[in-house]
């Protein structure tokens, strides 16, 4: 009798598991990179958690009669007191709270202001910084189409020349991309010299392209942000069809590189294309009037790798987006690790600072806001209740922005405080994950966040 056939072992069974992993994954990832962070990546500097990923919950954007859907705290101080009484804190940077000379506000509303007179020569700079929360632009699409409705179209603002995640979005484009290209992020597959440009990714290629078609509307101006370097390429920009800028991005060194253009009749189509070996952070997309809202959330991004750029560059391209107000959203993914009594939740604010310090060097005319986590909950004994250690977290966050100048936005509170997630999900404000905000909670949370910019203005404009 011959003997039992044995082929099938274990190795060749682990090969094939293996292999379907990994197609499955690149199926649901439908991109190299996203795939490489998931299998490779590494998150910098802290415990081992979870990062957020997950889509947002879509549902109906509709308004609630429901009396208990009024926030803990109103968005802006009812009494007109900057310092406090509602979810939006300002912060005095010079005089005392009771007589104050300067707010950590006034930057945004001097650039409202002077946008409104027809002084300003360009559209108002609005970048908001985050994790997943934030990149999908759920929310800061909102705040953008608020804002606009306010203002004006500025354009869609800045954009990634290729997105560094697939949950990375702007509602106000749609693109494509043909042949290869590398994607780094700040998050989640870090670059070696640690050069991310503003938004905290940088791709590069050599010789692919890309096209960028706005949603609706006409840009006027461009600015092409890239990585000028040794071996650099040219990078070639055009607006629908016609070319607007060619940047040649060979340098003795690494240095941050911009180069711009106008379109006096504006264009809606914008084609990126490359000769050589190019590194590209994004392009700016304007109109030379009203307000644009960059979404430069990131996946995974929190308080302690956020800080991993080379702080040259870094302060460069701040310096050349040159943004009115910088939102800063992070907190939704230590939140799911940290505790309340960890050695890291009590270095949360001295961590926190190394976050605002150089945006605040970089940009001390601009206005910083914090915009703290909203509250998340987790399944325990049966229920739902908040992780005790956010409201740690919120008021670390509030401490370090106050010590660095800047103004502070309690989501955490303006919600409803300990317990509002699981409020907030039975009302279909907030995802099954109890993290991301659905459509209606997105759009309810930025609705927020523009009231109280807008009542904060008048307020600063009556004076």
């Amino acid at each position: 009798m011959s003997a039992p056939d044995r082929s099938w072992t274990i190795a060749p069974t682990l090969l094939w598991f293996g292999g379907l992993v990994v197609a499955g994954l690149w199926l649901f990832d439908s991109d190299l990179h996203a795939l490489a962070d998931r299998l490779t990546s590494r998150r910098e500097d802290g415990p081992a958690g979870p990062a957020i990923t997950a889509r947002p919950v879509v549902v109906a954007d509709v308004a609630s009669d429901d009396p208990d859907d009024a926030p803990g705290v109103p968005a802006v101080s009812a009494s007109g007191d900057r310092a406090s009484g509602g979810a939006l804190e300002d912060t005095c940077l010079e005089g005392t709270p009771a007589a104050c000379k300067r707010w950590a506000m006034d930057g945004f509303y001097r650039a409202v202001a002077a946008e409104e007179a027809g002084k300003l020569g360009r559209a108002v700079r609005v970048s908001w910084y985050g994790d997943s929360v934030v990149a999908t632009d759920a929310i800061p699409g909102r705040l953008r189409t608020r804002l606009q409705a306010d203002l004006g179209d500025g354009g869609p603002g800045f954009v990634f020349a290729i997105p560094p995640h697939r949950f990375v979005h702007h509602e106000g484009i749609t693109r494509s991309q043909s042949g290869t290209w590398l994607t780094h992020a700040v998050s989640t597959q870090p670059a070696g010299d640690a050069i991310y440009g503003v938004g905290g990714s940088s791709t590069e290629t050599a010789g692919g392209s890309a096209t960028i078609k706005l949603v609706h509307g006409k840009a006027t101006a461009v600015a092409l942000h890239y990585l000028a370097q040794p071996g650099g390429g040219t990078a070639i920009i055009k607006g629908d069809g016609a070319e607007l800028v060619r940047a040649e991005t060979r340098a003795d060194a690494k240095q941050s590189g911009m180069a711009t253009a106008t379109v006096a009749a504006g264009a809606s189509k914008f084609a990126i294309e490359t000769k050589g070996k190019v590194r590209l952070f994004g392009l700016a997309l304007e109109n030379a009037s009203g307000v644009t809202v960059d979404n430069l959330g990131i996946v995974s991004v929190n308080v302690k790798n956020f800080t991993h750029r080379e702080s040259a560059s870094w302060a460069s391209e701040l310096e050349h987006r040159r943004a009115d107000l910088i939102l800063i959203m992070i907190g939704a993914n230590e939140a799911q690790w940290l505790g309340p009594a960890d050695a890291d939740t009590k270095a949360y604010a001295a961590n926190y600072g190394k976050v605002l310090a150089p945006i605040r060097k970089a940009r001390p005319d601009a206005t910083c806001l914090v915009v703290s986590p909203t509250d998340q909950a987790e399944a325990k004994d049966g229920g739902y209740p908040s992780r005790p250690v956010m409201p740690v977290l919120v008021e670390a966050q509030r401490k370090a922005a106050k010590a660095n100048g800047c103004a502070f936005f309690s989501t955490y509170d303006w919600m409803g405080g300990k317990g509002s997630a699981a409020k907030w999900f039975k009302k279909g404000l907030v995802g099954s994950d109890f993290q991301h905000l659905s459509r209606k909670g997105a759009n309810k949370m930025a609705d927020a966040v523009h009231a109280a910019l807008m009542a904060g203005y008048r307020s600063y404009a009556r004076k």
